[in-house]
């Protein structure tokens, strides 16, 4: 059941029975705790758990991640042509198993990013010493998250990243890292 809730975003909530966070347990009809409610990311109810038997939950869990969780291109290759078909970045998620990556990546799905993060073509993986994607971004190492920003024009983009940002960051702290980034010069089309 742990590794199954892995694939959502938990978001925990003092109520202190009934005497705190009053607008959330009134919006989604919280009458006992605890009380467990599957949201989408914006935060409407997809449904309320429905048995408390481990067995039950897991499958639960696995249903709602199935169904409605966000799935990534695992490999640059993969998004390169849609980035340099819509002008845009790569935003390269090099994940972990550890708590600073699911905060990192629950930062980056925050309302503040949105616009930011607009600007990029995401493409996820988890970090592995045998990935050849961890290998080829010189990442392999790594015990915490990185993001990396990547030109897809560029003819080796894992030589020089546009940016490389290490371990848990805040929403805010990401939206300055982004705002940072020096856009690189478009390829020149060749008359014919």
């Amino acid at each position: 059941m742990v590794e199954a809730s892995k694939q959502l975003v938990n978001v925990f909530v003092d109520c202190n029975w009934g005497k705190k966070n009053t607008d959330l347990s009134g919006k989604y009809g919280v009458r006992g705790y605890p009380t467990v409610i599957f949201t989408d990311s914006k935060g409407d109810e997809i449904e309320k758990l429905g048995s408390r038997d481990p067995a039950a939950v897991k499958t639960q869990i696995e249903a709602i991640a199935k169904k409605y969780g966000k799935s990534f291109p695992a490999t640059f290759d993969e998004v390169k042509d849609a980035a340099v078909k819509e002008q845009k970045l790569v935003l390269f998620v090099f994940a972990t198993k550890g708590k600073d990556s699911a905060a990192l990546e629950e930062a980056l799905f925050d309302d503040a990013l949105a616009e930011a993060m607009g600007k990029f073509v995401v493409a996820r993986t988890v970090i592995k010493r045998d990935s050849p994607e961890a290998k080829r971004f010189g990442v392999a190492s790594y015990e915490q998250p990185v993001l990396l920003v990547l030109d897809p024009n560029a003819e080796k983009p894992e030589a020089a990243p546009l940016k490389k940002i290490v371990g848990k960051k805040t929403a805010k702290e990401l939206l300055k890292e982004f705002q940072s980034i020096k856009k690189p010069a478009q390829p020149v089309e060749q008359g014919g």
